[in-house]
């Protein structure tokens, strides 16, 4: 559901308030059908959810009455649960790799310093758990004291936080080199809501 969350809530944010429609539309065209298993019921069920705790408001925007349609905004507690959830999203090292999909997909939201800071936190967690698991993995089948065969699973555990590591590493590699616009380089960067050209 966090990642849903999110991904809602940037999705409003971008647009500056629409409807669920909409929203939907946009987070099925990124994909997140597969990579977050983001489906129509859970979209308009965070919206729902969202703007009963205040993180969202209601509003009709011209033409929307015509279709009995409802749009959203954020509220300023909508901003800060949508960076509440960007930070646990880029510091995520669990099985839930939709939530760190979905940090990824905003992540140009953020100033380039605090994707970083975030990333960095995550690697540190993920360099901290690897050795315990590699020491499972290099155990004697007598200090072992489990079937021989679990062992593959601790194997697989660590080859995938090595990989996620890795990755890590190459993502803060990137953005300290200057790569991609981030809030800090671009009022128009990807995540951030619409600037008016007359402003």
């Amino acid at each position: 559901m966090s990642a849903t969350r999110l991904l809602v809530l940037g999705a409003v944010r971008i647009h500056g308030g629409t409807h669920g429609y909409r929203v939907g539309r946009e987070l099925m065209s990124w994909g997140a059908k597969e990579w977050a298993n983001v489906k129509w019921g859970s979209i308009y069920h965070a919206l729902n959810k969202l703007t009963s705790e205040g993180r969202l408001r209601e509003f009709t925007a011209p033409g929307d009455e015509e279709v009995g349609r409802t749009s959203y905004a954020l509220t300023d507690e909508g901003e800060a649960e949508l960076r509440r959830l960007m930070g646990e999203a880029l510091r995520h090292t669990g099985d839930d790799h939709g939530l760190l999909c979905a940090g990824i997909t905003l992540m140009t939201s953020l100033p380039r310093a605090e994707a970083v800071g975030l990333l960095k936190e995550r690697l540190a967690a993920l360099e901290e758990a690897s050795p315990g698991l590699g020491d499972a993995v290099r155990a004697t089948d007598a200090e072992w004291g489990k079937p021989p065969h679990v062992r593959e699973l601790f194997t697989l555990w660590r080859l995938t936080m090595d990989a996620g590591a890795e990755w890590t590493r190459r993502l803060i590699a990137s953005l300290e080199a200057g790569k991609y616009t981030m809030a800090d380089d671009s009022p128009r960067a990807f995540g951030l809501p619409p600037v008016r050209d007359d402003a």
